[in-house]
């Protein structure tokens, strides 16, 4: 059996898979998920493991993560002074620099959570990896009506959360935001699927949620 794994991130496009089932789908499969930051507040049931980057999440979320990890859900997140005696929390050193991709877990230089992820399942030599909502900003910038979209990621005005990105699409327009940089993993011995057809990072192979079921599915 293959060693695969879904990362899910927040971007608007795992909308479309929330309307067609998700949850349940995946929850039918063996196949392992991770939150990426506030991904778990909007499943129905507990992830395999919860990752992050940002001090600010931790601090914020600590109460939650807390009961993530009384439920067996284990936490990974990027090295910092907090956690060094939360042995609970695996801290893990990263690097942006492309040149230390396989000493450390690379973040690149726009430092998300979705590249410490991925980063990290490629180190843990997972074979087949899912991306869901790694859309890196919106596909279209303006809505029918003329008016900016801002509708970066999929739980905006559902929960509550203190996120960077959720809502400013020109922060992923800015000099550090380079989607040039997923390039990186196509050197991996691995198969990464890109579960958007509107995702702006475009080298990984795209495909839409009915074909996403059919994989898991038969992988089950």
């Amino acid at each position: 059996m293959l060693k695969q794994v879904v990362l899910v991130g927040g971007g608007y496009s795992i909308v479309e898979g929330i309307e067609t089932g998700l949850w349940e789908k995946l929850k039918q499969s063996t196949i392992e998920i991770w939150s990426l930051n506030w991904a778990y507040k909007t499943m129905p049931y507990y992830p395999t493991r919860e990752c992050w980057i940002d001090i600010n999440f931790f601090t914020s979320s600590i109460q939650e993560l807390w009961d993530l990890w009384k439920h067996n859900v284990t936490c990974y997140a990027k090295d910092h002074p907090k956690y060094k005696y939360l042995p609970d929390i695996h801290s893990l050193p990263t690097t942006r620099n492309p040149l230390e991709f396989h000493d450390k877990i690379y973040i690149a230089k726009f430092g998300l959570t979705g590249y410490f992820a991925l980063s990290l399942a490629c180190r843990e030599k997972y074979e087949r990896i899912y991306l869901l909502g790694y859309d890196f900003g919106v596909a279209k910038p303006y809505n029918e009506d003329g008016t900016k979209n801002t509708f970066t990621h999929y739980y905006q005005n559902k929960i509550a959360v203190p996120s960077r990105g959720a809502g400013h699409p020109e922060l992923y327009k800015t000099p550090d935001a380079k989607v040039e940089d997923f390039e990186i993993y196509l050197k991996e011995p691995c198969k990464i699927y890109n579960v958007s057809l509107s995702s702006n990072i475009k080298c990984f192979e795209k495909i839409d949620y009915p074909t996403f079921y059919k994989l898991v599915k038969e992988e089950k």
